[in-house]
């Protein structure tokens, strides 16, 4: 054999090689590093879609199964064969994501075995799921402990589709959930891991909104995760609802660059309606149903305080209506540091079948109410059977009211306009606020005074159905919306160069 057919013959057995395993090849991202580094037992990753988050999952998966752990590897490590349980939404969904990404292409599984994360060298006896084509119920693994085989470890696949009662029969080292798994299962899987002292991981697309298990997971376990920009290729920005996103190349552990471009989110643009584009971007849930905002009260609740004579102000009304059983009136007053984009709500009530002049009573004691503008909504500008618009008679009432004076049909509440764009043309959609708020809230630019109890009593059952906000006990929330929303139209205490009552509640201090 002459030393070029040699050769060929080595290029050819590396790459079958590195084809059947890939294993010892994973080059992670950093956040999937930490993610597999993670030694909680616990654990959440939570990512847009396309972002590699069931492919991490899988690779974890198969570093426990086979005790091959990469030299950068500092979590938890088995040092015994284990039993790991791994389950989608349904069985075909199981197959064609948790099986493919561990044992390789279905369809084609014979000459696909070993081009998943398992080295076919580790792969033993499998045994198929019966009624579904080309799916693995279980399969032996190779498990190494120091490099010396010690074992066989199991893998089961099951899907939530298959009811608690046949999760209930499996005890699992570790439970792999890949997307939002229904509370009987996440209970029965959680028995399961406390019964074997076990470990769990969920790797999602929070799609359903923020429901109950999303929210226990995000508030009592160790939560991880990651945005379209932590898997971008190149340098570039696009531009949704009129605001900007800039992304910066971002490299491997191995220095590869990412696999997102500047094409491949243009192209998920044209397929995803703006606010969600967002939310997905931000790796922030989508809103379908379930609880707006999944983030713990003490997040982002604070205790009262002064503010400093640079910060600004705003305050911002829900109208409500006259009888026992109709919306109640919602007012919240808004502080906004310039400097570092806080914004706190320090105040507020909720007032239930009053007339226009004794909710603008108690409006008007407020401090620095002849100074701070009062957001309002659209339906301010309705007339009422006193002849006058809604708006007019809070006037008259003494409150101030917001004025636009650059469009001043357009003096009710706005989003913020599209950069260029005259004031007043932001459009009054919910959605936008939502981001905006949920977004503030979990960078931590959103803080609300523990006192402010009507703000805490609708924040903890503010919910969707559906993709809509259910119009129930959501008043505060709108008037808080308004006010963030507006912040831009936000004031300072200072008339004629004399700061005016820096304690703005009046009642903070002695």
């Amino acid at each position: 054999m002459s030393a070029r057919e040699q050769l060929y013959k080595n290029l050819k057995k590396k790459s079958e090689l590195m084809r059947v395993d890939r294993l010892r090849n994973f080059d992670p991202y950093v956040w999937q590093k930490d993610f597999i580094n993670d030694v909680e037992k616990s654990k959440g990753l939570r990512c847009g879609n396309q972002q590699g988050k069931t492919y991490c999952g899988c690779a974890a998966d198969a570093y426990d199964l086979t005790g091959l752990y990469p030299d950068w590897y500092e979590g938890y490590k088995f040092d015994r064969p284990i039993t790991l349980v791994a389950g989608c939404i349904n069985n075909d969904k199981t197959r064609d994501l948790l099986q493919k990404e561990l044992f390789g292409d279905p369809i084609e599984w014979e000459a696909e075995l070993g081009t998943g994360w398992i080295p076919k060298r580790c792969i033993g006896k499998i045994q198929k799921k019966r009624g579904v084509p080309d799916a693995f119920y279980n399969v032996r693994i190779k498990h190494f402990t120091n490099g010396k085989f010690d074992g066989w470890s199991k893998v089961v696949f099951l899907a939530y589709e298959m009811g608690k009662s046949t999760w209930m029969g499996h005890k699992a080292d570790i439970t792999h959930l890949d997307e939002e798994p229904p509370e009987d299962i996440l209970e029965q899987a959680s028995r399961s891991s406390i019964a074997t002292g076990g470990r769990i991981r969920i790797t999602w697309t929070p799609e359903n909104g923020m429901t109950k298990v999303v929210k226990m997971v995000q508030d009592e376990w160790s939560m991880h995760t990651a945005e379209w920009k932590d898997v971008a290729g190149e340098d570039f920005e696009i531009e949704v609802e009129g605001e900007k996103f800039e992304f910066k190349t971002i490299y491997t552990l191995k220095g590869k660059k990412g696999h997102l471009t500047k094409e491949k989110v243009l192209s998920a643009q044209k397929n995803i309606l703006p606010y969600q584009m967002k939310m997905r971007m931000r790796g922030i849930p989508v809103l379908g149903s379930g609880l707006v905002f999944a983030y713990a009260e003490d997040s982002f609740k604070i205790e009262p305080r002064e503010f400093p004579e640079y910060f600004k102000f705003i305050d911002a009304i829900d109208f409500g209506g006259l009888s026992s059983t109709a919306h109640p009136t919602a007012f919240v007053r808004l502080a906004h540091d310039p400097q570092m984009d806080i914004i706190y709500v320090y105040d507020g009530f909720r007032l239930v079948g009053k007339e226009i002049p004794e909710i603008a009573s108690h409006i008007i004691m407020k401090p620095n109410s002849d100074i701070i503008p009062v957001i309002w909504p659209h339906d301010g500008n309705k007339i009422t059977g006193q002849g006058e618009s809604t708006k007019d008679q809070y006037l008259s009432a003494g409150v101030n009211m917001f004025y636009n004076e650059d469009n001043p049909d357009k003096s009710h509440f706005t989003n913020p306009p599209s950069e260029g764009k005259l004031e007043g043309t932001g459009g009054i959609q919910i959605m936008p606020g939502i981001t905006e708020m949920s977004t503030r809230i979990g960078d931590g630019r959103f803080k609300v005074v523990d006192m402010v109890g009507d703000f805490w009593e609708e924040y903890r059952q503010y919910h969707m159905k559906d993709g809509k906000i259910v119009d129930v006990d959501d008043d505060v929330m709108s008037a808080t919306r308004y006010g963030v929303q507006s912040i831009r139209h936000a004031v300072t205490l200072i008339k004629k160069n004399k700061v005016i009552n820096m304690n703005p509640t009046g009642s903070w201090l002695s």
